[in-house]
């Protein structure tokens, strides 16, 4: 969808700025979680801009046999994790941005930002989330989660982060790996505040009468 497409349907209403979302792909599993992410966006008239870590191009050529920069490269701008000079380094530039998703979210990169530590442009990022009150939405998925992990995402979560699970819903009835996929991108399109049709959204057993 391009953009003018979006504006008419109402699927930009509320784009901050000029319609910027960070993307951090780390080297949890579900890579394609992220690659799709950055898809929609940008079919939705956003304009997604993604931070890579080195372990995320392992993890995609493992699970996807594809090249993470290449794949990546044909839908967004990127900068690798070590690129501390890159524009979302500086709060002064995410606090234009409607918001950070890192997606998927290692166990390692949750940790970081927790304890403030900002070895990389990923966490450096999200921090400037944290700091200004931006929306940062962290989509771990890894299990079982132990105590260290649940009290990180707790930590996170009382600082204003969204802690949103790769725990895809059944009640769309997904008739395929792509359907799960997009359930949680488009959850996390939904905390951001996108307007999408990637899912049908639950009504209920009985929708309300408001005549």
């Amino acid at each position: 969808m391009d953009d003018g497409v979006a504006q008419k349907t109402g699927t930009n209403k509320g784009k901050k700025e000029n319609g910027q979302v960070i993307v951090g792909i780390t080297g949890a599993s579900g890579i394609i979680y992220g690659i799709e992410t950055v898809r929609w966006l940008k079919r939705l008239g956003y304009k997604p801009l993604v931070i890579i870590s080195r372990a995320a191009e392992r993890v995609a050529r493992i699970e996807n046999d594809l090249d993470l920069r290449e794949t990546i490269g044909k839908e967004a701008e990127f900068y690798m994790e070590e690129e501390i000079d890159a524009p979302t380094s500086s709060s002064s530039f995410t606090v234009k941005t409607l918001g950070m998703v890192i997606i998927p979210c290692s166990i390692k990169t949750l940790a970081e930002i927790a304890g403030g530590i900002s070895s990389n442009l990923i966490s450096r990022s999200a921090l400037n989330y944290l700091r200004t009150g931006g929306k940062l939405i962290l989509v771990i998925r890894e299990t079982p989660l132990g105590a260290i992990e649940l009290e990180n995402a707790l930590k996170l979560a009382r600082l204003g982060s969204i802690i949103l699970p790769a725990s895809p819903g059944f009640y769309v009835k997904p008739k395929t790996v792509e359907d799960m996929v997009n359930f949680i991108v488009g959850k996390a399109l939904d905390v951001l505040g996108i307007k999408h049709d990637i899912y049908e959204a639950w009504k209920g057993t009985r929708e309300p009468n408001f005549e």
